[in-house]
C-alpha cells in the first residue's frame, strides 16, 4: 500500500464510523432512517450500505436513480409528521444515533410497532411522502421510465374556448413504486400477531398513498371547473 493510501486510512475510518452511527445495524430494513440522513449520504453509501430489507435493496439496485427520491420521501414524511403533531403530547419525536442502542433502534421508537393510532399515522404519512417525492421526480423529467401526466391535456371547456395544455404530476408511477418498495407480503409472516400488525401497516400504507392522488384529483377538478 502506498503512502497516500495509508494517510487516507484515518479519514476513511472516521467516515465509516459516522455512517454506522447514522444507519444502525438491526433496524430490520427500517428505510425511515434515511429521512434524517445528510444530503448526499445515501447516494454515497449505495443500496447495500443502507438500512433496507432484502426486497428494498434489490429494487434499489434495479432503480438506483430513485435513491434521492426515497431519501427525500422519508424526509418529507418525518417533516409532515412533526408538523401535524407539534402540539400533541406525542410530537412525532424521532430517535437519534446517540439516544438509543445502535442495535435496536427503530426511528420512531416504540410507536413504530405499538399498533396505535400514532403507528397508523407514521406508516400512512411516510408512504405519502414517498409517493409525493417519486411523483415530483417524474414530473421534473429526472427519469426516463416516467414523466408528467398528460391525461388532462386538451381538456377544458370548448364552449368557453379554452383547453388545459399543462403537464400534471404522474402520481400513478409514484404509487406503484411505493407499493413495491414498502409493502411486505403477509404470506411471508408466520406469527399471528405479526400478521395482524403487518396487515394494519399495509392498510395504512395504502391510505397514505391515496393522499397525493386525492390532492391531484381535487386540483384538476378546480382547474377544469
Amino acid at each position: 500500500m502506498d503512502r497516500a493510501a495509508l494517510l487516507a486510512l484515518p479519514s476513511l475510518c472516521a467516515l465509516w464510523a459516522a455512517v454506522l452511527s447514522l444507519f444502525p445495524c438491526g433496524t430490520q430494513g427500517n428505510w425511515m432512517w434515511l429521512g434524517i440522513a445528510s444530503f448526499g449520504v445515501p447516494e454515497k453509501l449505495g443500496c447495500d450500505g443502507l438500512p433496507l430489507n432484502s426486497r428494498q435493496k434489490e429494487l434499489c439496485k434495479r432503480k438506483p436513480y430513485l435513491l434521492p427520491s426515497i431519501h427525500e420521501g422519508a424526509r418529507l414524511g418525518i417533516q409532515e409528521c412533526k408538523s401535524q403533531f407539534r402540539h400533541e403530547r406525542w410530537n412525532c419525536m424521532v430517535a437519534t444515533a446517540t439516544s438509543v442502542p445502535l442495535a435496536t433502534s427503530p426511528l420512531f421508537g416504540y410507536e413504530l410497532s405499538s399498533g396505535t393510532k400514532e403507528t397508523a399515522f407514521i406508516y400512512a404519512i411516510m408512504a405519502a411522502g414517498l409517493v409525493h417525492s417519486v411523483t415530483r421526480s417524474c414530473s421534473a423529467g429526472n427519469m426516463t421510465e416516467c414523466s408528467c401526466d398528460t391525461a388532462l391535456q386538451n381538456g377544458g371547456s370548448p364552449s368557453e374556448g379554452w383547453h388545459w395544455g399543462g403537464c400534471s404530476d404522474d402520481v400513478q408511477y409514484g404509487m406503484w413504486f411505493s407499493r413495491k418498495f414498502l409493502d411486505f407480503p403477509i404470506r411471508n409472516t408466520t406469527a399471528k400477531e405479526s400478521r395482524v400488525l403487518l396487515a394494519m401497516n399495509l392498510h395504512n400504507n395504502e391510505a397514505g398513498r391515496q393522499l397525493p392522488e386525492n390532492i391531484r384529483a381535487t386540483t384538476a377538478a378546480h382547474t377544469i371547473c
